[in-house]
């Protein structure tokens, strides 16, 4: 049955109706990739708001701010003096929300653990649009990259060589759509595991590299010339047949949350209402994101079909 707003009962939720003779399958989303790869910090307690301080970069061979190269004989000459500035980028922490209403017939005429399964689900739905949120941030970076031929390893190269002149700090993280890795116009193609003709050619012959063992292999790649990559169907689409991921820093983008316990920002609920015997099951999100240093990132545009 198709997503909808109706309360899950006896008919709705007839598949596990009866006899369960194997375990249920919940069609989840793949959510969850981008917290690793951007700045989370929680908001203090007694408040909603987090902010991140950022301060400018400093250019230390200039002149008269710079840091100053006393001449032999001159060590008790005055250094230069320069000026500690910063912006900040503030978040208000509000509630993203989703909920599921089941009725005890539902729950009870199910074999299987409807109401687990459930509050699974919901907490899937909130970590799948805390990724989409992040991912709609990449078209605010300062620069982007992109061929009309698909990802290739030296746009991986461009980016990084981007990240560095801006002085990103590592790790980089790659976020990419699947069809950006893999595919006829995927970086798998650099590999030459379709043919070496038809690879772009980074990589001709790479089944003997530990790269392209570890793609052969595997079927992927965890990290790639010092950027960890990461595969999202939440990467936002771009001009027709393209796709727009990403290359970053972790100080690209911020994320100001409610901390529950370990670093998670999701909260689950349920209550009775007994007059109309269900069961209310609510998944929570706390949090905010925004894009701190726009320099900090790189958005990969690339074609997929």
């Amino acid at each position: 049955m198709a997503q909808s707003n109706v309360v899950s009962d006896v008919g709705v939720s007839a598949g596990g109706l009866g006899t369960a003779i194997a375990s249920a399958i919940v069609q989840f989303n793949k959510a969850n990739v981008t917290q690793n790869c951007i700045t989370m910090s929680a908001a203090p307690q007694g408040t909603s708001t987090v902010k991140f301080p950022i301060y400018t970069k400093h250019d230390v061979t200039h002149a008269d701010y710079g840091v100053k190269n006393m001449a032999s004989g001159a060590e008790e000459t005055d250094a230069n003096l320069t000026s500690i500035e910063t912006t900040s980028v503030s978040l208000e922490v509000l509630r993203n929300a989703i909920r599921a209403e089941i009725t005890d017939l539902a729950a009870h005429g199910n074999a299987d653990a409807l109401l687990v399964n459930a509050g699974r689900q919901l907490g899937n739905d909130i970590a799948k649009e805390f990724d989409v949120n992040v991912c709609a941030l990449f078209d605010g970076f300062a620069t982007s990259k992109g061929t009309d031929d698909g990802l290739r390893f030296l746009d991986l190269m461009d980016a990084v060589a981007s990240l560095e002149a801006n002085d990103a700090p590592r790790p980089y993280h790659g976020i990419f759509h699947p069809q950006q890795i893999y595919g006829s116009f995927g970086l798998s193609n650099e590999f030459g595991i379709t043919s070496v003709a038809s690879s772009n050619g980074a990589f001709n012959g790479a089944q003997g590299t530990s790269v392209g063992e570890q793609f052969m292999g595997a079927g992927f790649v965890t990290s790639i010339a010092g950027i960890n990559i990461y595969t999202s169907t939440s990467v936002p689409d771009g001009a027709t047949g393209r796709k727009k991921g990403a290359v970053m820093a972790e100080t690209a983008i911020g994320c100001g949350f409610i901390d529950f316990g370990g670093g998670n920002f999701m909260q689950m609920t349920q209550e009775r209402e007994e007059v109309q015997a269900k069961t209310v099951l609510v998944a929570n999100g706390y949090y905010a994101v925004a894009e701190l240093v726009d320099l900090h990132g790189v958005e990969m545009h690339t074609e997929i079909s």
